[in-house]
């Protein structure tokens, strides 16, 4: 099996405040054999500016929008651009994140965006903030209503994510997540976030964060 490593970082851990570089990514990538990178920002692309100039492999732009709708659930979806239609699509979707639908707390895109705008993308359901967890936690009926509009929307372009963390309920939304990918015959997908390469990195890592949130470590 193909080995894909698929970055995530918060918007508000900018790369420059992580301790996980683009340089080490991709040295890292092209020593342990993995054909391809994607880069994906919560609500905006900044990481995809750096990474042109760094990367040394195949890489994937994307971005983890929030979509907000009174017809589904509230939640992030994760869009992947397949090629120059898709990239284009995915900066008309940020930019009317942030020009049109902003509110006081976060910008969003709603569903009248995504089917408008979802051709050349790649939508995955956002892993442990994403629209399916918020969901599942509802009704399995609004599971299943959400489930239809993304594959009526994104139709083989669709997949559902998941994600092992330490949290419990997590976990649990997971297996149930992985039956309906086998039920509803949708592909699946196994994500994480990333923002260190090596474990002796975290220690460092979490000091960065406190200096960008004006925190103390404890």
């Amino acid at each position: 099996m193909n080995k894909f490593v698929h970055l995530r970082n918060y918007s508000q851990y900018s790369l420059s405040k992580g301790a996980l570089k683009l340089s080490d990514l991709a040295k890292y990538c092209y020593e342990n054999k993995f054909p391809a990178v994607a880069i994906t920002d919560f609500d905006n692309l900044f990481g995809a500016l750096r990474r042109q100039r760094q990367m040394c492999i195949r890489d994937r732009i994307g971005c983890n929008l929030y979509l907000k709708s009174e017809k589904l659930e509230n939640g992030y979806v994760l869009l992947i651009c397949k090629n120059q239609l898709g990239y284009e699509n995915l900066l008309n979707l940020v930019s009317k994140s942030y020009l049109e639908n902003s509110d006081q707390s976060n910008p969003y895109i709603t569903l009248e965006n995504l089917i408008k705008y979802n051709e050349g993308l790649v939508c995955l359901t956002g892993g442990e903030f994403g629209i399916l967890n918020k969901t599942f936690q509802k009704s399995k009926s609004s599971l299943i209503k959400s489930i239809k509009f993304f594959q009526k929307t994104f139709k083989e372009n669709f997949f559902i994510e998941i994600q092992r963390t330490s949290n419990f309920k997590i976990n649990e939304i997971n297996d149930s997540l992985i039956n309906l990918s086998l039920e509803e015959k949708i592909p699946l997908v196994a994500t994480n976030e990333n923002f260190f390469l090596e474990k002796k990195f975290c220690e460092s890592h979490d000091a960065l964060l406190c200096i960008s949130q004006q925190k103390y470590i404890d």
